[in-house]
C-alpha cells in the first residue's frame, strides 16, 4: 500500500510515468515490429506485430520504422523522467524560486555528503548556528533545553503544561527551507489578552496544538511540525518535560526561572528541578552518531548549561565519539554574565560538568568584535595556554573572524557554519 501512494491524486505524479510508460511502450513495439520484417520466418507474437504495424506508417521501411519509434519513444520517456523528477523535488524548491534543476541536484547531493552535526543550546544563538549549517550540511540535529519560562512559552507552559516550546519553534524556523515565509507566519503575534503584555506567536500555539493532537508527547509533537514546515535536518527537545533553573549567587541569593536569571549578575552555580530529569531518547542517539557535536552559542547559563545539568546527556557528552567544540559568545550579556572574560566562561562550564569535555573553543577575534569604543568578550592569555596552573590540558583556542557585520555584538550564521566545519580537531593539539 505505500508504494501505491504514489498514485495518490494532486502529486503531479501519474502523468510523468504515463508518459514514461507510453515512450517505452512506442520503443518496444517499433523495435519488434522492424525485427519482424528483418527475421524471415521467425515466429513472433502476431497480435504485438498487428499493433505494432497499425502505430507506424506502412509504407515506411522496417528499420526506419524501427529507428523513427526509438527516437520518438525515447524523446516520451525523457519527458516523463524529468517531469518526475521535477515534481519530485518541486517541495524542496520553496526556498530558492527560480533556481534551475541541475544546481539545486548539486546542492542536494552536496547536503547530503555533509557531516552530521549536533548543536546543543537555546535562545537566539543556537537558531544563529543552524541558520549557517542547514547551508554546508542536510544531517544537522538542534537538541533544545527545555528550562524557557518567559513570554509566551511560560503562559502556555503554566496553562497547559507543557514544556516550553519557543526555542523550538525558532529552530524549527531556522531549518525551514521557506524559513523567510515560515518566519514571517510562525513569529507573529495575535493581539494581547487583558492584562497581558504580548500575545501568543502564532508558531507556539502551532505547537501546543501539535503536542496535544500527539497526547501530549512532545518529540512526536514536535516532529508534526517538522513534516509541516518541511524542516531540513531535525529538531529534538533535549528533556521530554519542562525543567526550573534554579541559580545561586556568590553572595548566597537562590535565584528561580530562567528569565530572572538571565538579568542576574555573580551566578555562581545552576541546578535543575527535576534534578535527575530523563534525557529524551532522540537526542542520546543523535549525540552517538555525530561526527560533530557544538556546545553554544547562547546564553552561558540559561542555554548552554542547563544541557550539561541533565545526567544523561552528560554521561552521553562523555562517551561520545565526536569532537565537541564550544561556541563562546561575541559578546557578554547584560546581566548573566556582564564583567565575565572568557576564562571566567570556561570556569564556569568545568564547573558544572565540562572539565575535560571540551575538544576545541570557537572564539571571535577582537577586531570583529569589536563594537563602536566597546569590545565583546575578552580572551585572556591564559586561554590560551595548552596547560594550566595544575597540569590538566587545555581545549585548543581557535580564533576566527565570525562576528556580524551588521549586528557586531552577535555570530554570523554563514561565517560560523564554515569555522566549525574547517577546525582541524583532528590535529595534534596546539593553539591556534
Amino acid at each position: 500500500m505505500h508504494r501505491l501512494g504514489w498514485l495518490k491524486p494532486g502529486l503531479g505524479v501519474k502523468r510523468w510515468l504515463v508518459i514514461a510508460f507510453l515512450g517505452a511502450a512506442i520503443i518496444a513495439l517499433g523495435v519488434l515490429s522492424g525485427v519482424r520484417a528483418l527475421a524471415a520466418g521467425a515466429q513472433l507474437p502476431d497480435p504485438l506485430v498487428q499493433v505494432a504495424e497499425a502505430l507506424y506508417l506502412r509504407e515506411l521501411e522496417p528499420a526506419v520504422r524501427a529507428v523513427v519509434a526509438s527516437l520518438v519513444g525515447s524523446a516520451l520517456v525523457g519527458i516523463g523522467l524529468v517531469g518526475l523528477a521535477r515534481a519530485a523535488i518541486l517541495p524542496y524548491r520553496t526556498d530558492r524560486p527560480g533556481v534551475s534543476l541541475l544546481e539545486l541536484l548539486e546542492r542536494r547531493r552536496r547536503l547530503a555528503r555533509g557531516p552530521r552535526v549536533v548543536v546543543l543550546g537555546g535562545g537566539t544563538g543556537l537558531a544563529t548556528a543552524l541558520r549557517g549549517l542547514k547551508l554546508e550540511t542536510s544531517h544537522v540535529t538542534a537538541i533544545v533545553s527545555m528550562g524557557d519560562d518567559g513570554g509566551s512559552s511560560g503562559v502556555l507552559r503554566e496553562q497547559l503544561g507543557i514544556p516550553p516550546v519557543g526555542d523550538l519553534r525558532n529552530c524549527l524556523v531556522a531549518l525551514s527551507d521557506a524559513e523567510s515565509t515560515a518566519a514571517e507566519l510562525l513569529r507573529f503575534r495575535l493581539p494581547a489578552e487583558p492584562g497581558a503584555a504580548r500575545g501568543h506567536a502564532i508558531g507556539n500555539l502551532l505547537l501546543a496544538a501539535a503536542i496535544h493532537q500527539e497526547g501530549g508527547d512532545l518529540e512526536r509533537g514536535v516532529a508534526r511540525v517538522h513534516r509541516i514546515l518541511n524542516v531540513r535536518g531535525e529538531v529534538i527537545p533535549g528533556t521530554p518535560i519542562a525543567l526550573e533553573l534554579i541559580g545561586t549567587t556568590r553572595h548566597g541569593d537562590t535565584v528561580r526561572g530562567q528569565a530572572q536569571l538571565a538579568r542576574t549578575r555573580d551566578i555562581e552555580r545552576m541546578q535543575i528541578s527535576p534534578d535527575q530529569a530523563r534525557a529524551t531518547p532522540s537526542a542520546l542517539m543523535a549525540i552517538r552518531q555525530a561526527d560533530l557535536i557544538v556546545l553554544g552559542p547562547g546564553s552561558l547559563y540559561t542555554s548552554v548549561i542547563p544541557h550539561l545539568l541533565v545526567p544523561e546527556l552528560l554521561a552521553a557528552l562523555q562517551a561520545r565519539q565526536a569532537p565537541l567544540v564550544w561556541v563562546a559568545n561575541v559578546d557578554e550579556q547584560e546581566g548573566e554574565t556582564e564583567g565575565m572574560d572568557l576564562d571566567a566562561h570556561l570556569a564556569a562550564l568545568e564547573a558544572h560538568g565540562a572539565s575535560g569535555l571540551i575538544d576545541g573553543i570557537l572564539a571571535t577575534s577582537l577586531r570583529s568584535r569589536r563594537v563602536g569604543d566597546s569590545v565583546g568578550v575578552p580572551i585572556t592569555p591564559t586561554l590560551r595556554l595548552l596547560v594550566d596552573a595544575q597540569g590538566n590540558k587545555r581545549p585548543r583556542l581557535y580564533v576566527r573572524d565570525v562576528a556580524s557585520r551588521r549586528t557586531p555584538h552577535l555570530h554570523e550564521s554563514s561565517l560560523l557554519a564554515r569555522a566549525l566545519l574547517d577546525l582541524p580537531l583532528r590535529e595534534p593539539r596546539t593553539t591556534q
